[in-house]
């Protein structure tokens, strides 16, 4: 059995990417060769933690891109389900 792998950042990939600098982004659109918006879902996510990566230690995009999906997608948290059923119907995880 393979162990699940404890997220780097206490975030979902969604809320992660809304924190990226301008910097970042324009960083990925350049190595990717096209607009952030358009690079799909596993370089989007090779983008996040290259992105978040950098910001504590410079990290080389062949490190990041050698990785597997099972890493990069453990690297942010899950989205909890309770929240994504209270905004579901109008509630929040304390109602």
């Amino acid at each position: 059995m393979v162990e699940p792998v404890k997220p780097t950042i206490d975030m979902p990939l969604d809320e992660a990417l809304q924190e990226l600098t301008g910097f970042e982004v324009i960083g990925s659109q350049k190595h990717y060769g096209d607009q952030f918006e358009k690079l799909g879902g596993i370089r989007t996510l090779c983008a996040a933690v290259w992105a978040w990566e950098n910001r504590t230690a410079k990290v080389s995009w062949a490190a990041v891109e050698g990785r597997t999906l099972r890493e990069l997608s453990g690297y942010f948290a899950e989205r909890d389900p309770l929240d994504e059923q209270g905004k579901a119907d109008g509630r929040t995880p304390s109602d």
